[in-house]
């Protein structure tokens, strides 16, 4: 009589649907997965138009705020022209609402950042002068309404 060796069964993954696992996995990723969207500073653009506008602002009417890399503040007026350092950035705001009683509704602020400027810096003078706000003599609420941004590389 002869006998049989026994096969010894040998241990596995079976990995015939292993392909089917993986593309029903990215799938459910794919779909359950939100992607947000960068959503930037919300300003308020002018259209554009083909004809090129020129427009004249007395230097009166202009409060400058020159941020340079070191992170420092230069506000620059017709009657004022001051240095700022980070811990004073408050008074952004109570030299835009000065000159906004001043001025009334004719107040343009020119926000300019040196492009090595910190980001953060020019957010908080941004913040600073749109909280600006001051109450006329007639009653009336003044606000910043016209903020030109203009990035520059020199300091």
């Amino acid at each position: 009589m002869r006998l049989r060796e026994k096969k010894v069964a040998r241990a596995g993954i079976p990995t015939a649907s292993m392909g089917d696992v993986a593309f029903l996995i990215l799938i459910f990723f794919l779909t359950s997965t939100v992607f947000t969207k960068d959503k930037g500073l919300k300003m308020l653009l002018p259209e554009r138009t083909e004809e090129q506008e020129e427009v004249k602002v007395k230097p009166e009417n202009i409060v400058t705020v020159a941020i340079n890399p070191a992170g420092e503040v230069k506000i620059k007026t017709v009657e004022l022209d001051r240095i700022l350092v980070l811990e004073e950035y408050d008074e952004i705001k109570n030299i835009v609402e000065e000159r906004l009683l001043a001025r009334d509704t004719l107040l343009v602020v020119s926000l300019r950042p040196s492009k090595d400027a910190p980001y953060d810096n020019m957010i908080q003078a941004l913040d600073q002068i749109k909280l600006a706000k001051t109450t006329s003599a007639d009653g009336r609420e003044l606000r910043v309404t016209k903020i030109s941004l203009i990035p520059t590389s020199e300091e």
